[in-house]
């Protein structure tokens, strides 16, 4: 059952959608989506509240659960960055998740490991770090000119053009994204619809972000941080940027 405003035939703004299993979501919608601020409920008496995007958790939110807090950061529905978790006895386990792993405790730890201990590895410390950047990381270039590639076949146009990638109005025939290709149009659409009154994520302002962990996994986290800075956050999870060995 959906109650709620709609647009374009689909759910677009807010409602209230339950399940015949119990469950139930209160929130924004976007294209049939959860897509923004809402609450999703279980029949257990877990809840979920925070940010969707394509009917996942995304971005800032707390998961209560019977036994534990979640407070932290999502991407694609898992835990995916700095976050909380507290128990029922009042203690925590701080610092940055990757699904239900804790990779890196938001604390200093006295006379622990670290690379200042080996000089021979001193050539890694000295070499200016990159920031963190959103800007077009995601955007495909022409490459070569049309006449000058000898590949340039007219398929290689729907990977370059929008326009092409999708046959107009498609949400009237389907909107499972997850099996569509997601152009940079649309995704931009749907960060407009999420950052609605923040400062558009991908806007470089103020101090830059240093790369302060090079691993792959902890790049990715650490640019999930960074595009949803402007959010409701937990402002004594971000430290785990700054503080504690790297």
């Amino acid at each position: 059952v959906y109650q709620g405003e709609f647009g374009l035939d689909m759910k677009l703004g807010y409602g209230e959608f339950s399940w015949p299993t119990g469950e139930s979501y209160h929130g924004q919608f976007y294209r049939d989506h959860r897509h923004g601020l809402g609450t999703y409920m279980w029949p257990d008496g877990s809840s979920f509240t925070g940010t969707f995007y394509l009917s996942a958790r995304e971005g800032y939110g707390t998961m209560y659960l019977k036994e534990r807090l979640f407070q932290g950061l999502y991407k694609a529905d898992e835990r995916f960055g700095p976050g909380v978790e507290t128990y029922r006895d009042g203690s925590q386990d701080v610092g940055l998740w990757f699904h239900n792993h804790l990779l890196k405790l938001c604390v200093e730890i006295p006379d622990s490991l670290s690379i200042h201990s080996y000089p021979e590895f001193s050539g890694f410390l000295t070499h200016t770090p990159a920031t963190v950047t959103l800007a077009d990381e995601e955007k495909m270039g022409w490459g070569l000119e049309e006449g000058q590639d000898p590949f340039f076949y007219d398929y290689k146009r729907f990977l370059l053009n929008d326009d092409l990638t999708l046959p107009p109005e498609i949400y009237i025939y389907s909107t499972d994204n997850s099996h569509l290709p997601m152009t940079s149009s649309f995704r931009k659409d749907l960060d407009a619809r999420l950052f609605l009154n923040d400062i558009p994520p991908f806007v470089d302002d103020g101090e830059p972000w240093f790369i302060r962990n090079e691993t792959p996994l902890m790049v990715r986290i650490q640019k999930q941080a960074y595009k949803f800075r402007f959010t409701v956050t937990l402002t004594s999870s971000t430290s785990c940027w700054t503080t504690g060995p790297t």
